[in-house]
C-alpha cells in the first residue's frame, strides 16, 4: 500500500465500546497528527495494523486517495488509486505522522475508508467533489512480441481480507504474501517493482498509475486475466540521474511484454474545494 504522513493534537471523539459498523460511523476516539519534522522518505507509510491507523511521513493526498480512492468504496480485489486536483502545493509536499485509535473494534477497510474521510473532514477542513473528465490517458497492450509475465503458482500467496486480516507471523517466521501487494522502491538509480498474484487491472489502475508518477491513469487494455507475479526494473521518470537502467517504456515491454500507448479517455478525479492544515491544540 503506498502511504507518505507531525501537529500535536488529540481528539476524542466517542467513548466505550461500539461495533465495527458503529466505529466506522463515529471516526476515530483519538487521533494524533503531527507535522513530520525528520528527514523520512516521502512516499512510505508503517505497515497496515489492526484495531489502529498508525502512519508516518505522509503527504495528504495520499491520504485522500486511500480514503476516498482505494478504500473508498469498501474492500475490493481491484483497488485504484484517483488523481487529486485543485490542491494547494503542500497538500503533497509536507509529510505528517498519523496516531488513531478507535472507540471499538474497527476493520483496516473501516479505518482507512469512512474514518480516515471523516478525520480528513474534521482535521483537515477537507472538501471535495468527484468529477469524470477527459484526460489524457496510458492504455496497457501486449507489445507486438507477446506478454513475457509469470503466472502467480498457486498457493504461493494468499488473498487479503482486510475485513479479517490474518495474525501476524511468529517471530522468527515469514508471513505468507498477500496476492496483489506490491513494493516499489529506488536503489543504485533505479527503480524496482515487485508484486505478488497481481491483475493486470491493478498493476495498471495502481501500480503505474500512481505510484511510479507517471502523471497520468493507466488503463488495462491487455486483455490479460488472472495474478502475475512482478519484477521490473527502470530509470526513475522523475530527476533521472546517470543510470544504465531502461526508461520505464522500455523495461515494460522487454521485461514483461507490455506497452504504454497516449490515448485520452473518461477518468474520474477527485477535486479539493478547500483544506488547511490541522492547528495545535
Amino acid at each position: 500500500m503506498r502511504l507518505r504522513m507531525r501537529v500535536a493534537a488529540v481528539c476524542v471523539l466517542a467513548t466505550g465500546f461500539v461495533s465495527g459498523q458503529d466505529a466506522a460511523k463515529a471516526g476515530f476516539e483519538v487521533a494524533s497528527i503531527k507535522p513530520e519534522a525528520g528527514d523520512c522518505a516521502n512516499g512510505h507509510g508503517s505497515p497496515p495494523e489492526p484495531g489502529r491507523l498508525h502512519v508516518r511521513c505522509i503527504a495528504v493526498v495520499d491520504l485522500i486517495q486511500q480514503a476516498y480512492g482505494v478504500f473508498g468504496n469498501g474492500p475490493t480485489a481491484e483497488p485504484k488509486e484517483i488523481q487529486v486536483l485543485g490542491a494547494p502545493g503542500w497538500v503533497g509536499s509536507d509529510l505528517f505522522d498519523i496516531d488513531a485509535k478507535p472507540a471499538g473494534q474497527a476493520s483496516l477497510d473501516q479505518m482507512y475508508g469512512p474514518m480516515l474521510r471523516s478525520l480528513l473532514e474534521e482535521r483537515f477542513q477537507l472538501k471535495i467533489h468527484r468529477e469524470t473528465r477527459q484526460v489524457p490517458v496510458y492504455d496497457l497492450t501486449v507489445a507486438a512480441g507477446g506478454s513475457k509475465l509469470r503466472r502467480t503458482a498457486e498457493g504461493s500467496c494468499v488473498m487479503l481480507d482486510l475485513s479479517h486480516p490474518p495474525p501476524p507471523p511468529r517471530p522468527g517466521t515469514p508471513g505468507m504474501k498477500g496476492c496483489g501487494s506490491s513494493s516499489i522502491r529506488a536503489v543504485a538509480g533505479k527503480m524496482t517493482v515487485d508484486g505478488v498474484g497481481i491483475t493486470m487491472k491493478a498493476f495498471a489502475g495502481l501500480t503505474l498509475s500512481s505510484r511510479v508518477n507517471l502523471k497520468r491513469a493507466v488503463v488495462d487494455k491487455t486483455g490479460l486475466q488472472g495474478q502475475f507475479d512482478i519484477h521490473l526494473e527502470f530509470a526513475p521518470v522523475e530527476g533521472q540521474t546517470a543510470s544504465d537502467a531502461p526508461s520505464l517504456f522500455t523495461a515494460l515491454q522487454e521485461q514483461l511484454g507490455l506497452k504504454l500507448a497516449d490515448a485520452s479517455g473518461p477518468v474520474e478525479v477527485l477535486v479539493v474545494d478547500h483544506v488547511e492544515k490541522p492547528s495545535a491544540n
